[in-house]
């Protein structure tokens, strides 16, 4: 999954209408493009069968030629409906290879038929795949994963970025566990682009849609447009036993502020917010989406401040971010990185440079920290791991600030002596001669292991 390809990015708003979705018989054909309106149409082609008595669907994906996080999620959302109701579905993948491996590895094909493709335990360096949460831990462990994956896949990003991005996510998949009523919780999807500097997020769920759980609380609400306008007011919910209602509205103000976007989709409404304001499309109540569907678009490049843009009743607030809560000692002096705990592995230069992103993010977001390295369970390293990882952070921050922020802790003899060696070439170039007389890293080899 290609971190610049438009295929795993949600479509601009101004497409040009066209029919994307024909069906013959129980047999849906998806042609040219999976997008919102593919969505919408093949809610119409769901309609119809049900109309005529099918009781299973085919979606016959063989000539599509691109798939967009805004269709294919909403499109998981209906076929979860689908079989709810007793019905049942089955997905022709495209013919297209590459088109075909997007399915099988954004895990977009396990969803839509789980007992034909197995889930995707593929390993993506810039993309969360798509993946369920029915409660408060798996909501969690996703939450953790994702923001791992941008540490380690964007160069420079910001801690306010990286505080907007978790606080979002967390508030938009705490809606689908409180308010969905949805006994197969929800999807959360993440995709980086690192050229454009921006972060895409797609929370989706097949329950009960924004109109229903808010006319618990504000039963004059009338539609679809009404009820997602009202979600996203700062302070409104359901109930007041339900939370401050601040979720929808704080990451619309974080994403519009970004220079991003947030779109909306639930029941029969759809509505895309941006810089320029709300820009709404109703559907036919019969083509309602039962569920909704959360997009949400940063753009790390600008110059958001996240204490304002959640500032609740006008006054600053900031969150309690991962840093604080998995990173930072007991003691609070000091950043800490359990290098085993590292899905990439130890042995080729990619997840080297992987993890020295990850390392020089971590400094960035504690300026005035030192970052304890810890080695404690990793028998072994290649020297190419070595020299991305360690010798290429030596020759990023100097010799300096490398003994002066940078702790090796807990080393066996054998990666002590490959990082060792690492840093004395590294020292040696940098340097302009051999390296001996660079200051000496600060290392806590493992006596037991050595």
């Amino acid at each position: 999954m290609s971190s610049t390809n438009p295929q795993d990015r949600a479509e601009p708003a101004e497409i040009q209408r066209e029919y994307l979705v024909e069906r013959t018989e129980n047999r849906v054909h998806f042609r040219a493009n999976l997008n919102a309106q593919a969505h919408g149409q093949f809610l119409w082609c769901l309609h119809e069968c049900s109309r005529l008595g099918y009781e299973d669907v085919v979606l016959d994906l063989s000539e599509c030629e691109r798939a967009y996080q805004n269709g294919v999620l909403p499109l998981i959302a209906s076929v979860d409906e689908l079989r709810r109701a007793g019905n049942d579905a089955s997905a022709i993948l495209p013919t297209d290879n590459y088109l075909q491996r997007l399915f099988l590895n954004a895990n977009w094909a396990h969803l839509l038929e789980p007992d034909r493709y197995g889930e995707s335990n593929t390993y993506h360096p810039v993309h969360v795949p798509a993946r369920r949460f029915s409660g408060p831990e798996e909501q969690q462990r996703l939450v953790n994963e994702t923001l791992d994956v941008l540490l380690r896949s964007i160069p420079s990003f910001q801690r306010d970025d990286l505080n907007a991005l978790e606080w979002s996510i967390n508030e938009i998949t705490d809606n689908v566990l409180n308010h969905a009523d949805c006994d197969l919780g929800g999807i959360l999807q993440v995709n980086t682009f690192e050229r454009d500097r921006k972060v895409a997020v797609g929370v989706v769920d097949s329950g009960r849609g924004i109109l229903a759980s808010l006319r618990e609380g504000h039963p004059s609400l009338k539609d679809d447009v009404a009820a997602i306008s009202k979600a996203l007011e700062a302070g409104v919910t359901r109930g007041s036993d339900e939370g401050q209602g601040n979720g929808l509205a704080g990451a619309l103000r974080i994403a519009t502020r970004s220079g991003g976007q947030l779109e909306v989709t639930s029941g029969g409404a759809q509505v895309r917010y941006s810089l320029d304001g709300p820009t709404p499309y109703e559907r036919p109540r019969h083509l309602s989406f039962r569920g909704t569907f959360v997009y949400l678009e940063i753009d790390l490049d600008s110059e958001l401040e996240i204490s304002d843009a959640l500032a609740m009743g006008g006054r600053p607030h900031r969150p309690i971010d991962i840093i604080e809560t998995l990173y930072e000692t007991e003691d609070g002096n000091a950043i800490a990185l359990q290098l085993r705990s590292e899905k990439v592995g130890f042995g080729s230069r990619l997840a080297g440079r992987q993890i020295r992103t990850k390392c020089l993010n971590l400094l960035d977001a504690a300026p005035t920290k030192p970052l304890l390295l810890d080695w404690d369970g990793v028998p072994v390293i290649s020297s190419s791991f070595a020299d991305e990882l360690v010798g290429k952070l030596f020759a990023a921050l100097g010799p300096l600030a490398f003994s002066t922020r940078i702790r090796n802790v807990g080393m066996r003899r054998v990666v002590y002596d490959l990082i060792d060696k690492a840093i004395m070439q590294r020292a040696g170039q940098t340097l302009g001669g051999t390296g001996s007389d660079s200051p000496a890293p600060t290392y806590s080899p493992n006596d037991e292991s050595s």
